[in-house]
């Protein structure tokens, strides 16, 4: 019985064995494809398969048909001499070959980029455009991942093994189902590990920072995300939820899990402190869930608002020179100069607390002088195409990466 291995040249002889039909047929493309000429079926069906180059002038053919009353292949004719000229642009190469042979390497190399696509093909002799090496990575992928609908029906089996391996995480699975007659829909997930909670009582700022960032999947949703700073202000991500948009409701239900059921009430001597871009009902949420945590806003999503009502160069440097400033002295000599060139704009920053954006008045406590939020944009980039995956392989790809942050 043939048994085909990719590092041999393959070759056909009169009397060898397949367990079937689809077994001689994916070896007779293999076989096309790495000696370089196109293939035309005379007789392609189940009873029996008769094949010959498609180069003009060529002898090349083989026959082969079932072994009595078996599903077992035998070649009965074979005549092997080929007169063509190889060529590597080959149309048995398909999108789907290519797939079924990058699985392996995209197994150990997830990320693998177009170029390691086309080197991995030239080993087999073929050269791949760049639509088959796009509709490719995407087949391979969901070999690998599975679809993004047949995600979320393994999520409850993911949970339990995540809480039994390491009691303490949390991961919750809220489903919309309006009557025991109908089919549960899934609507948010929240996960968080004890690791993260343990480290970030032991040695992180008590300054955390959110955010919400679109997901690219099939289905859509919003990624929420917790960070915090450790000591040495690297990123230390705490939790993460999806939801099916961003909006207080789903905010409240987050704060809700994250703080009353898996951190519970925070100690008197932390100051809490948020930083947020003042996002569709994350304020509200975090005021009506945690009232002793202090506010603070992103400075570059204020002056993105404030620009549009009064734009300028002047003002804009005027602006910094207010937010960023650590006394109150250099802060109110910037706002003095934006009142003198434009007292609506004056206006429009004295009616924002300046506990919430000027750097002069935040608390000492938390030694921490960040006036925007982009380290939760550090961590955007940091998550990286795990955003356009199904939600278990983004659940699954986030706790590999928060596993290795905490190790």
């Amino acid at each position: 019985m043939w048994t085909y291995n990719p590092r041999e040249d393959i070759e056909f002889e009169k009397g060898i064995l397949f367990t079937n039909v689809d077994a001689f047929r994916a070896l007779l493309k293999d076989y096309a494809i790495q000696k370089g000429f196109p293939l035309v079926r005379l007789k392609n069906e189940k009873s029996k398969c008769t094949v010959k180059c498609g180069a003009e002038g060529c002898n090349w053919r083989i026959h082969a048909s079932p072994v009595g009353d078996t599903t077992t292949f035998m070649v009965k004719t074979y005549t092997p001499e080929h007169t063509c000229v190889m060529n590597r642009k080959n149309s048995e190469a398909t999108s789907d070959w290519i797939a079924k042979k990058l699985i392996s390497a995209m197994r150990d190399h997830p990320e693998m980029t177009s170029k390691g696509v086309k080197a991995e093909m030239q080993k087999h002799g073929v050269l791949p455009s760049r639509m088959q090496i796009y509709r490719v990575k995407k087949k391979a992928l969901k070999q690998i991942e599975g679809s993004h609908s047949e995600a979320y029906g393994k999520l409850p089996k993911y949970a339990e093994l995540l809480r039994m391996h390491n009691p303490g995480n949390i991961m919750k699975i809220h489903y919309d189902r309006t009557n025991v007659l109908v089919e549960p829909k899934f609507l948010r997930l929240f996960v968080s590990f004890k690791a993260q909670k343990d480290g970030f009582l032991a040695g992180c700022r008590p300054f955390i920072g959110f955010n919400g960032y679109h997901l690219k999947g099939a289905f859509g949703g919003i990624l929420l995300t917790v960070v915090a700073l450790d000591r040495n202000n690297s990123l230390f991500p705490l939790a993460f939820a999806v939801v099916e948009c961003e909006n207080r409701e789903a905010w409240s239900w987050f704060f809700f899990y994250y703080f009353q059921k898996f951190f519970g009430p925070f100690p008197a001597n932390i100051p809490l402190t948020f930083m947020s871009d003042r996002q569709k009902g994350l304020n509200l949420a975090y005021e009506e869930q945690v009232p002793e945590a202090a506010a603070r806003y992103c400075c570059w999503h204020i002056y993105c608002n404030f620009k549009v009502k009064f734009p300028g160069l002047l003002l804009r440097r005027f602006f910094w020179q207010a937010a960023k400033s650590y006394d109150l002295i250099g802060h109110n000599e910037a706002m003095e100069r934006i009142k003198n060139i434009n007292i609506d704009a004056w206006r429009y920053l004295a009616n924002i607390p300046k506990c919430n954006w000027a750097r002069h008045a935040f608390s000492v406590e938390i030694k921490c002088d960040h006036v925007t939020n982009n380290f939760t944009e550090s961590f955007n980039a940091w998550v990286g195409e795990l955003r356009g995956k199904n939600i278990l392989a983004l659940a699954e790809g986030l706790r590999q990466k928060f596993m290795k942050k905490t190790a």
